[in-house]
């Protein structure tokens, strides 16, 4: 159902059975919508971080017992009509993403006004927040007779995958009219490439762009500019464009420590260290000894973490050999949630099923999760600042 044919209908409904609703109640039920009005929904926990707001917390749970109240006073025509309303909240603060999180919370992010339509169905440009690392923007999808999600396959009711009309085919975006291709000056192995998933609805989605310069051959997004994204969606001829304005809105710590650690035939050096309330952004360099097998490149991996243990998520990776034994990683990952005094950063080697293979399916824990063999002294411990 369209949103705004839902509100009028409840406005009809509310108009046709206002004497049913007592006076008493009519006045919490404008207490409580005025309260929501302002506030943002509890974002979704995750597994390791569990994050409460009484504030959050308790209005909802007001807005879940004044649906039950208005569901015993409304008829069930507006009763139905209720239980359509779309989840409060933004895209940013219902992702799993604490970066994204902290840019509602900290009001960093901008509306960029921007939708497009074509074929009964709009896109609309809801969120952006940029920290001169990645610039992350959320998109929502309207219309009828969608039956699929924005972003990748929808399961059907038979058990069979589908991509339906209006999901995702493909992207291309441009910094101030310029590809990304002619920004990186040619140079491939560092173009920043567009990425997106789906949002907690399946008609919303999320996009990052992240920089790549840190890698030394391609210049800095600049502190301000217009990205212009074309999507093409599955089933309409005509593709989508939406204009996102980006500008940093953070000021960003930069630490440049040059520490090194050995072990079992492998160097690391961490070069650069820069954190914002968005991300945590790591430069990194690898190199392997001359008897080392080169394979391994393909299977190493980093892992930050706090003095506490917990592990910062995974945004992006982006690498780039200088030698046959070396390579510069570009290593982005959320931001710390509370402000650590040491950061490790640990290498590790994925296993495969075959302990005697090189290629082929990752071993997995009893989770599902590739299991991780931890490389005896590969750990460097920064002071943060």
């Amino acid at each position: 159902m369209n949103n705004n044919n839902l509100e009028k209908q409840i406005r009809e409904l509310g108009k046709a059975n206002i004497q049913e609703l007592p006076p008493l109640l009519r006045s919490r039920q404008d207490s409580i919508y005025a309260s929501l009005a302002t506030i943002v929904q509890d974002p979704v926990e995750k597994e390791k971080k569990k994050r409460i707001y009484p504030k959050i917390a308790a209005a909802v749970s007001a807005a879940i017992v004044l649906s039950v109240m208005l569901t015993a006073v409304y008829p069930p025509t507006l009763a139905n009509a209720l239980k359509q309303l779309p989840w409060i909240g933004g895209i940013f603060e219902r992702a799993d993403d604490i970066g994204l999180q902290a840019a509602q919370r900290l009001g960093l992010i901008t509306r960029p006004n921007s939708s497009d339509t074509h074929d009964g169905i709009t896109l609309s440009a809801e969120e952006a927040v940029f920290d001169g690392n990645r610039l992350a923007f959320s998109v929502k999808r309207e219309g009828e007779g969608l039956d699929g999600k924005l972003t990748g396959v929808t399961i059907g009711a038979d058990g069979k995958p589908f991509l339906g009309k209006g999901s995702i085919m493909s992207a291309e975006v441009l910094i101030d009219g310029v590809s990304m291709e002619e920004f990186s000056d040619g140079h491939w192995e560092a173009v920043p490439f567009l990425t997106w998933m789906e949002g907690k609805e399946q008609s919303t989605a999320i996009f990052q762009l992240v920089d790549s310069s840190n890698l030394g051959i391609t210049k800095p997004f600049p502190d301000q500019f217009e990205l212009t994204v074309t999507l093409h969606l599955n089933g309409i001829d005509t593709p989508y464009i939406l204009e996102i304005p980006a500008r940093k809105v953070t000021e960003n710590s930069i630490v440049v420590p040059d520490m090194r650690a050995q072990a079992e035939g492998w160097s690391l050096t961490l070069q650069k260290l820069e954190y914002s309330p968005l991300t945590t952004r790591l430069l990194l360099n690898i190199e392997q000894g001359t008897d080392g097998d080169y394979a391994d490149f393909n299977t190493l991996g980093f892992e930050v973490t706090d003095e506490q243990g917990l592990v910062l998520e995974n945004i992006s990776q982006k690498a780039l050999l200088s030698s046959n034994r070396s390579q510069d990683l570009n290593l982005l990952v959320e931001p710390f949630e509370k402000h650590p005094n040491m950061l490790t950063i640990r290498g590790y080697l994925y296993e495969f099923e075959d302990p005697k293979s090189k290629s082929g399916a990752f071993k997995t824990d009893s989770s599902g999760n590739p299991v991780k063999h931890y490389i005896d002294g590969l750990e460097i411990n920064v002071l943060v600042k």
